[in-house]
Parts: structure tokens; sequence; C-alpha cells
């Protein structure tokens, strides 16, 4: 992956960051986003999936930000519920099981869904060690000049792993604590002017 860091403001995105924490602006997207995130980590666990519920798998969905409701919906809960288990549980690596779920064409892609659900699944399952892939976070990640050159490119297995080398940079250079407050910072990144 290479990346570049030349000009982008860092301390200012962070100060904004900071600021939008304080002031309250973020609250309405962490609360849509991630507040159920652990009830729903619950639902992933590997003992879990077998009873998952419609009702269950629809809130995550929505959670995510999906918009197909209506396609999700139609999915049979044992194909939705194979589909996570081998996203969460297989033995193939990442890059593999990434492609297969998230790709239109991918063996355990579910209708109406795509990278965003995908990432956003790894990421209440292990925030510590998968990023959520957004359209925001893309254009975070542009603003910062630490957008992967190769991410739009290939199989979406091989865009992951550029896209999660990427955020692993911004969490790092800000010091936050997990991808979930790395998916609230390049949220308001994209919704502040910060001069960058």
């Amino acid at each position: 992956m290479a990346t570049r860091s030349g000009g982008a403001d860092w301390l200012g995105c962070r100060d904004a960051y900071q600021k939008s924490l304080i002031d309250g602006r973020l609250e309405a997207y962490r609360k849509r986003r991630w507040q159920r995130a652990g009830e729903f980590a619950g639902w992933l666990d590997e003992q879990s999936i077998p009873s998952l519920t419609a009702d269950q798998a629809q809130a995550i969905y929505r959670a995510s930000g999906g918009r197909h409701t209506r396609e999700f919906k139609a999915i049979p809960m044992e194909e939705m519920r194979d589909s996570l288990d081998f996203l969460l549980y297989d033995t193939l690596g990442l890059e593999k099981r990434f492609d297969e779920s998230a790709s239109a064409v991918g063996a355990y892609n579910l209708a109406g869904s795509g990278k965003e659900f995908v990432s956003y699944i790894l990421c209440v399952r292990d925030p510590g060690l998968f990023a959520f892939w957004s359209s925001h976070g893309e254009r975070a990640l542009r603003k910062l000049g630490v957008y992967p050159k190769d991410l739009r490119k290939g199989n979406l297995g091989l865009g992951y792993m550029d896209l999660l080398e990427a955020m692993n940079v911004v969490r790092g250079r800000l010091g936050l604590a997990d991808f979930r407050a790395v998916d609230e910072f390049v949220y308001s990144v994209t919704q502040n002017s910060t001069g960058i």
C-alpha cells in the first residue's frame, strides 16, 4: 500500500474531533452506529450465531448503514447464519473471507450487503482488530493523505487489507483506542471544515 502524509493538518483534524466529542456533535452518529455494538457482538459469538434471529440480523444491518432492507429481509436465516459463521470463524485467511462475503459474486455474499456490512460485522466482533469500511472513511483518508492508491483495484479482500493498513496509520498517529473511535474520527473529518 502506498500512502502519503503530505500537507494534511492532522493536529487540526484531531482538535476538531475532540471538539465534536465535547460539544456532542458526534452523539447522534455514535448512537446510530455503535451504541448497540456490545449487544451485537454477543449475538455474533460463535455459539450464538445458530440462534440469531431475523430481527437481530436486521438490527445489525440497519446499524451498519444498510439501505437495501427489502433484499436483506428476504435472505433465509440459515443462509444468513452460514455467511456470518464463514466470515467470522472459517479458517481461511481474512482476505479470502472478506472477498467471498462482500463481493456481489462471492459465495457467501448476502443480498443487499457489501463491504460496509461485512466490515461492520468484523469491527463489531473485534473493534481492536478490524476497521469499518465506509464512504466517509475513504473521504477522510483522502483528506489525510493516506488513501491507498490501489484501494478500488483488485478484489475486495485485498482492498480491505489496504484499508485496514491505512486505518491503522490513523489509529496509531492519533492514539485512538479502537476502530470504532477511528470511525468516529473519520466521520468527524468529513463533517467539519478543518482546513485540509
